[in-house]
């Protein structure tokens, strides 16, 4: 008589069939497209600053008086970094101390420029020491400056104010400042900053948005700021020290990591 098949054996034949057929669905999804790895990796960014380009990598860089160059993060963190060294020594009377790159140049020796209607994400590490500041004065640390015809003071600026803090201005089109948002001025160490921002002349369609050392921020209430971001023909952004002429002194600013892309992860330092 054949010897019955217990039940538990009975269920393996099926069992099987059921992971093969698995096995075979996700290979499909795979050789499909659908469900890879790849899935989670982040775009490339628009745009990076690599030190091994030097200032190349930049529109342009102002410099009066200063210097801007590449050298090992005297922290011994983050490897090359770019320096923005000021004397703090005027050229002339009637202008005033910066040390600045302005703008992005591509690979391709492109430019680019943030127009009407675009949403760009900005991150990058900075460092200061030594920074002087001056009560009742102002020192510009990043900006993202209007160009062509109705440029004035720039739509948002980084500055360090004298009292002891470092905040993001909104200026709008009447020429109205802001304060959007403020954390202590602590020199000598890395933080980290991303601006999120839809530029518009319109102040409904613009925002800003801001993360600090991997946190988001509060901007006058909430996480985004909606106010008009653009008052010319395009806008881009600076970095590096520019100052009222109270403050007298050395500085530097040291840059890292700066990237610009279409999202947050994509340029998060």
């Amino acid at each position: 008589m054949r010897q019955a098949v217990s039940r538990k054996h009975r269920r393996n034949p099926r069992r099987r069939r059921a992971v093969a057929a698995s096995l075979t669905a996700v290979g499909a999804l795979a050789l499909a497209g659908v469900w890879n790895a790849n899935a989670t990796e982040v775009a490339a960014p628009l745009w990076q600053a690599d030190p091994a380009k030097g200032t190349a990598v930049f529109e342009g860089v102002e410099k009066k008086p200063g210097e801007v160059s590449v050298v090992d993060d005297p922290k011994g963190t983050y490897g090359k970094s770019y320096r923005l060294y000021t004397s703090g020594e005027k050229v002339t009377p009637e202008d005033r101390v910066r040390v600045e790159t302005r703008g992005h140049k591509r690979p391709d020796g492109s430019r680019l420029r943030f127009d009407e209607g675009d949403t760009v994400y900005i991150g990058w590490r900075s460092m200061w020491d030594p920074l002087p500041t001056k009560s009742g004065d102002w020192v510009a640390l990043w900006q993202l400056k209007d160009y062509g015809s109705g440029a004035a003071t720039p739509p948002l600026s980084l500055r360090a104010r004298g009292d002891g803090t470092v905040d993001l201005e909104y200026c709008d089109p009447d020429m109205k400042t802001t304060r959007l948002w403020d954390t202590p001025l602590r020199t000598g160490e890395w933080h980290h900053f991303v601006v999120g921002v839809t530029v518009s002349a319109d102040p409904d369609k613009g925002s800003v948005k801001l993360w600090y050392d991997g946190e988001p921020q509060q901007l006058g209430g909430g996480t985004a700021f909606k106010g008009a971001t653009l008052r010319a023909d395009w806008v881009t952004d600076k970095w590096g020290v520019y100052r009222s002429d109270g403050v007298k002194g050395e500085a530097t600013a040291y840059l890292n990591g700066a990237r610009v892309g279409r999202s947050y992860d994509e340029v998060a330092p």
